[in-house]
């Protein structure tokens, strides 16, 4: 496989009154990942027009549909986080990859953050050493989304049932919100386009296990079918 240089990152993964949305251009020369250009706004609505931020971020970094140089890679954040905003990025990371015929990989929060989040776990200097790293980022209303080397799952605050025992090191958006007796706070908290293109990278070159890029959904959405069902097909 040749040596992919140029990476398209998208990421609405934030939920809540962290969300937002995100498209870089990312250049890969040598060991060294650098931002060419980025579109990030805050906001909702943001990350459901993901689509309108990769357009001017690929605009910007003259990789557009009819540059000389396009993406060879398209990287996006498959969770945890906004069902809605999961949805809008991985539909539009599958649209360019497939418009542009080169390859689509997710990633998650956690993943992009890894190397970060084990050199911190490694660093770190307490009394009591840590068990290892938790992300915590933010979902619905008293809810969070805890992200472990294990994999991810959806806690609601009010049943969090803490391990007990064991220190830990707490990042994410979310970090303060998870009652964890002895947990060491981070102020690591959202991963930054070179961060997700390493890891897309690592993914592509199978260093990371296969994930498809897809929305990674850990909590059911909150739209719920009528009690009294649906209605009818019109006739």
């Amino acid at each position: 496989m040749s040596m992919i240089t140029r990476i398209l990152v998208l990421d609405g993964s934030a939920a809540g009154e962290s969300a937002f949305g995100l498209a870089a251009c990312v250049e890969h020369t040598g060991a060294r990942y650098s931002v060419v250009a980025c579109q990030k706004e805050a906001g909702k609505q943001a990350a459901e027009g993901i689509g309108l931020l990769a357009a001017k971020a690929l605009d910007a970094a003259g990789w557009g549909p009819i540059a000389l140089r396009k993406p060879q890679l398209v990287a996006v954040v498959v969770g945890p986080g906004s069902f809605t905003g999961l949805r809008a990025s991985c539909a539009t990371a599958a649209g360019y990859a497939l418009g542009l015929g080169v390859p689509v990989v997710g990633v998650t929060r956690g993943e992009a953050l890894l190397p970060e989040l084990e050199q911190a776990v490694a660093l770190h200097t307490g009394v009591k050493p840590v068990q290892g790293w938790m992300l915590v980022t933010g979902a619905r209303k008293g809810r969070v989304f805890v992200e472990t080397k294990q994999g991810v799952q959806a806690i609601a605050l009010a049943e969090w049932q803490p391990p007990t025992g064991q220190a830990w090191l707490v990042a994410g958006d979310a970090a303060e919100s998870l009652p964890l007796p002895e947990a060491q706070i981070s102020g690591i908290t959202t991963p930054t386009p070179e961060q997700i293109a390493v890891a897309a990278c690592a993914r592509l070159s199978g260093n990371l296990p296969a994930r498809e890029a897809l929305p990674l959904y850990v909590d059911p959405p909150e739209a719920k079918r009528p009690a009294a069902g649906l209605r009818a097909a019109p006739v």
